[in-house]
């Protein structure tokens, strides 16, 4: 069962602007000042807060153990930063088992870009000629970039304060975010965007809290947050809190239903919500809904136990959970029908999924597509849900996951006719990644309930533990990258200003320029993780100015970001 789930208001206890208050005032001993001026800032929005009117849906696909993004976005053809590239990388002898992680010029032909922008975010004229080309094994993702639905932002990381380099790296380890090159250190700081405070909240559950209804009954939707890939940090709100389900859907109680399905043998009327006023549900403590059999006396007993206050806070917690486990099953099954094939106004995703990989080693339905999947289906059903009956939520974010790129060795797999191995290694990781994004793309825009419309109110982006060592770390085919800083991300959407690359370029020179420490490569961000996701809090809602920097503490530090226009707001 969940153990993140959407709260459903009770009176008797403190209300949400209640408990932002009392935990604002307990705060001010506490934390510091400027989280405390923050948290001041966010009690008066929460306040004012009835919840945004359109629809939107905030899609965060994280890339786990530190994507190599060197070999996302890499430079072509003739220029000095193709040089720097083979210089540092290596180009790899197939035959010979040489090492080098570079992706030979032969390969990209199929996958080269040139960007809408030339030179707009090179740090010097001319460096990359403005020539470009994905990975080999993204040839669906430089689909989406040629038809400005996706555009690129470079060299993000992680950073506490403007002005690091490489003459100074060593003497700010105080106020560096602190276990750089950490897995779990940068994960956190990825996702809450506050890299010099002890994790309280994600900044995904900050903006939750912000544009969330005072009073979750309204809706009676899912969460602000879902996440179809476990417990996360970016979701983790003051008040709001993910629901937490699985690529299967949220399972409702068994043993009253046939088959241990729904609860057709226990209620009268099945489409109604236990806990939620009338006329879309039913109070167990006064409602006659039960049906008069053993199933209708057992699932009566057991809705007035979670519908029951309790002195303890233990005991309040857990059956809260329970309680609200039990409300969202029911959305999320009433969410999913739209999607479920029920008639041919409703048929399924799994045609633009099964077109997307096509041709593929990779079969359709594995884990990361049907979690593409399930986030497709929720915003297609959130939006019709809302259009047919006004009950929804009209701001959503989703967590989405994709494990495996802690690419230490054999990052290019040879084969033994000394041919790539495209079944393993980085190039699998990228080609699932760019094919599940196309099929997620290619389903809100060809469902019958989807179209263009729905398309430019979604947003994807992307984001990692960090990107990986420039200089591979083995001179033989089994050569991997070790753990780096600054990386490129991408970010997909109708309301992206797309085919274009955003941000700064890195210089792709180790030992000097931008590498922070060393000659491995590992670059000083230029761009910071609040300048990059506070773009997506502002399209989801909050408004530039105290709002946002409330939700973004340490914004103030960097500036907004003027390279950083990449979405057209007014779509």
């Amino acid at each position: 069962m969940n153990i993140f789930l959407r709260k459903t208001t009770d009176r008797s206890k403190p209300n949400r602007r209640d408990f932002l208050v009392q935990s604002t005032c307990a705060s001010l001993g506490i934390t510091s000042m400027v989280n405390t001026l923050s948290q001041l800032q966010l009690v008066g929005s929460a306040a004012a807060a009835s919840g945004p009117s359109d629809v939107k849906s905030l899609v965060c696909i994280f890339l786990a153990g530190g994507n190599d993004s060197n070999n996302l976005i890499i430079p072509n053809g003739s220029s000095s930063a193709r040089t720097h590239y083979e210089t540092a990388r290596g180009i790899p002898n197939y035959a010979g088992g040489g090492g080098g992680i570079a992706i030979p010029l032969a390969e990209l032909a199929a996958t080269a870009i040139t960007p809408d922008n030339p030179g707009a975010f090179e740090h010097s004229a001319g460096y990359t000629n403005n020539n470009f080309a994905l990975h080999p094994g993204c040839a669906h993702l430089k689909t989406l970039f040629d038809n400005q639905d996706l555009a690129f932002v470079t060299n993000v990381g992680t950073l506490t304060q403007p002005g690091v380099n490489r003459t100074n790296f060593g003497a700010l380890a105080p106020t560096k975010p602190p276990q750089l090159f950490s897995h779990s250190d940068q994960v956190l700081q990825w996702q809450s965007s506050i890299a010099d405070q002890p994790f309280t909240s994600g900044w995904g559950g900050r903006v939750a809290d912000y544009l969330a209804p005072i009073d979750n009954t309204v809706s009676a939707g899912l969460a602000t947050g879902v996440s179809i890939a476990g417990v996360n940090s970016f979701q983790v709100g003051i008040t709001e809190q993910p629901f937490v389900m699985s690529t299967a859907g949220a399972l409702d109680f068994d043993g009253f239903g046939p088959n241990n399905a729904g609860y057709s043998d226990a209620l009268n009327n099945t489409t109604l919500k236990p806990f939620l006023p009338a006329p879309n549900g039913y109070d167990p403590l006064a409602d006659t809904n039960y049906k008069g059999t053993q199933q209708g006396w057992r699932l009566r007993a057991l809705e007035r136990l979670m519908a029951m206050n309790h002195a303890n806070l233990f005991d309040t917690s857990f059956q809260a959970t329970a309680k609200n486990a039990r409300v969202t099953e029911g959305v999320v099954a009433d969410t999913l029908a739209y999607t479920s094939g029920i008639d041919a106004a409703r048929p399924t995703l799994d045609s633009y999924f099964t077109a997307a990989f096509d041709n593929s080693a990779t079969a359709a339905n594995n884990d990361f597509a049907n979690q593409m999947k399930m986030a497709a289906r929720l915003i297609i059903g959130n939006a019709a849900l809302l259009a047919a009956t006004g009950k929804g939520n009209n701001r959503q974010t989703f967590f989405i996951q994709q494990g495996g790129y802690d690419t230490h060795a054999s990052q290019i797999a040879i084969n033994g006719n000394n041919t790539v191995n495209t079944g393993v290694g980085q190039y699998a990781l990228l080609n699932t990644l760019s094919k599940s994004i196309k099929a997620f793309y290619d389903s809100i825009l060809g469902h019958p309930l989807g179209g263009p419309a729905l398309w430019n109110k979604v947003m994807g982006f992307t984001s990692s533990d960090f990107n990986r060592t420039f200089t591979p770390n083995k001179t033989d085919s089994t050569g991997g990258s070790d753990h780096g800083w600054g990386g490129h991300a991408f970010v997909i959407g109708g309301a992206i200003k797309g085919k274009k690359i955003y941000g700064t370029f890195p210089e792709l020179l180790v030992d000097g320029g931008i590498d922070c420490t060393g000659s491995r490569g590992r670059w000083i961000p230029s761009t910071s993780v609040d300048q990059y996701v506070s773009k997506l809090g502002q399209w989801l809602g909050v408004p530039a100015g105290s709002a946002l920097e409330s939700v973004f503490p340490n914004l103030t530090r960097f500036g907004a970001g003027t390279n950083l226009d990449f979405i057209d707001y007014s779509v």
